[in-house]
């Protein structure tokens, strides 16, 4: 808007200098013309910036329809009115004048540092504007936020929000800040949701020094617990190892022992006696040993 306005007013300053010079006080004349013309050409164009929606006012009654980012022409009587619909952040910070502190369901008063990102819907703001005013971020996302969090927080004891269940605390507080701006638009007449919340940032629990430093120690308790129980159970599967194994070891032996008989070494020893014949070694054999078997004896030593 601002660069259309120096374009027609350096038009119309090169226009004026031009009609005087050649015209005199008819080029005045013409010079006012010339300028109503621009100035209602610059009331009809308006430009809505980048990140940004459009709430067309006419005579105080606003348009259901908004502009999109862009150049457009209008009524050269309407007001434009621009909102964002960028990602913005509500913030409650325990150093901050909007602090907040939360009962958890242990019964401590915990403060938090809480972070709510969130944008408008396009499509719904010139329903918010009407509705709510441009000052709808302290009327529906301050007032549903504040309750949303000591709600969510209601729901988990020190220790899960502290340590143990954080992320889901932020999650639990993202789902009822939902359910609280629907609930609130909802009854106000918009059912398509106005704002849509993005993401909701525990960022911090403050807790009392003792009652931290008892939570850490319990937890590292705990962690010592569970590393006993997994060294416990290595020792123990090591021990049914050794076990199994030794059983194998005492099946195999006695497997062994039933299955070698007299029979079956005399059979050996006849087919080892069959095979040293035939070899060419020098040796002596001697017929009559034990069993029957021959006695072999090594002529080398």
């Amino acid at each position: 808007m601002t660069v259309i306005l120096l374009l027609l007013s350096a038009a119309a300053f090169i226009a004026a200098i031009f009609l005087i010079m050649t015209q005199g006080k008819r080029g005045l004349g013409v010079l006012s013309a010339l300028g109503g013309v621009g100035l209602l050409l610059a009331a009809m164009v308006v430009i809505v910036p980048a990140g940004h929606v459009g709430v067309k006012v006419l005579f105080g009654k606003v348009s259901q329809s908004e502009f999109e980012e862009g150049l457009h022409l209008k009524n050269p009587f309407t007001i434009v009115q621009n909102l964002s619909i960028r990602t913005e952040t509500y913030s409650m910070t325990t150093a901050g004048q909007d602090s907040i502190s939360a009962l958890s369901a242990d019964g401590l008063q915990m403060p938090l540092d809480v972070t709510i990102a969130y944008r408008l819907v396009g499509d719904d703001a010139a329903w918010i504007y009407r509705n709510i005013g441009p000052g709808y971020e302290g009327k529906i996302i301050r007032t549903a936020a504040r309750s949303a969090v000591r709600e969510a927080t209601a729901q988990y004891n020190a220790q899960e929000a502290y340590a143990l269940k954080r992320e889901a605390l932020a999650t639990t507080m993202e789902e009822v800040l939902e359910r609280r701006v629907s609930r609130i638009l909802g009854q106000a007449g918009l059912e398509s949701g106005g704002f849509i919340i993005q993401q909701v940032l525990l960022r911090n629990v403050d807790l009392p020094n003792r009652v931290a430093a008892a939570i850490q120690e319990k937890l590292a308790a705990e962690q010592e617990a569970q590393r006993m129980d997994f060294v416990l159970e290595k020792e123990r599967k090591e021990a049914d190892r050794k076990r199994i194994e030794a059983q194998g070891v005492a099946d195999f032996q006695k497997i062994v022992r039933e299955g070698i008989d007299d029979q079956l070494l005399r059979w050996r020893g006849i087919e080892a006696t069959r095979e040293l014949a035939q070899s060419e070694n020098a040796k002596i054999i001697v017929v009559g040993g034990k069993d029957g078997l021959p006695l072999i004896l090594n002529t080398q030593q």
